[in-house]
């Protein structure tokens, strides 16, 4: 239900931004609906750390995003669900879901390569429970402030529709995720350090319409 919760809000979004009630005149904003996966998403521990390795996770994305277009020099803003299914030691696999409003920066060029940067909050909106033999082991969940840089190219497809395709780099500014497990009901400290991520996409984009009145 919350993973629904959380695309359903991803795509509410978009179009609460894009449309208004009357709306009917095409604008410069673009807006884009993307679908990514995500290939690497680390958090490294220290060597004496009781969980021992790097937590390694990976899996699917789904973003919404609205770009106020300034002659090429777009400010986003955007919200975006992740599910990512983690591997720790010899525990089973468990999946974290997350979601992470955005604002960036981008300039794009005139052949449709863009590049950008940006800021996000990330938050741990679900997360399984890992089992390992008689032992228990849950996340707290935690928000955290990402740096982001992203490259990116559009190309149209339609009349005021466009191809996306993006690649984006994480960086976790804070570490407030992950800094802390219950192992058993307690909660212990986990001593983690950096975190990054790296996410790729591909998606639609179109011209935000706006109100004639």
């Amino acid at each position: 239900m919350k993973k629904l919760l959380a695309v359903l809000a991803v795509v509410a979004f978009v179009f609460a931004f894009s449309y208004g009630a009357q709306a009917q005149t095409m604008t410069t904003d673009i807006v884009f609906l993307k679908v990514g996966y995500v290939p690497v998403s680390l958090t490294g521990f220290e060597s004496d750390s009781f969980i021992g390795d790097d937590l390694e996770s990976r899996g699917v994305a789904v973003q919404g995003e609205y770009n106020l277009n300034f002659d090429g020099v777009w400010l986003g803003f955007g919200l975006e669900y992740q599910r990512l299914k983690a591997e720790i030691n010899n525990a089973n696999g468990h999946f974290n879901q997350f979601i992470q409003p955005m604002v960036s920066v981008k300039f794009a060029a005139t052949g449709g390569l863009y590049v950008g940067a940006g800021l996000s909050g990330k938050y741990l909106i679900a997360t399984e429970k890992i089992k390992d033999g008689t032992d228990t082991y849950e996340w707290e969940k935690k928000i955290d402030l990402w740096a982001n840089g992203m490259l990116g190219y559009y190309t149209p497809i339609g009349e005021g529709i466009f191809l996306d395709l993006e690649g984006r780099f994480g960086y976790n500014l804070t570490r407030n995720q992950f800094s802390e497990m219950k192992v058993n009901g307690v909660t212990v400290d986990t001593d983690n350090k950096a975190s990054y991520d790296l996410a790729f996409y591909v998606g639609i984009g179109f011209r935000a319409a706006a109100s004639d009145y």
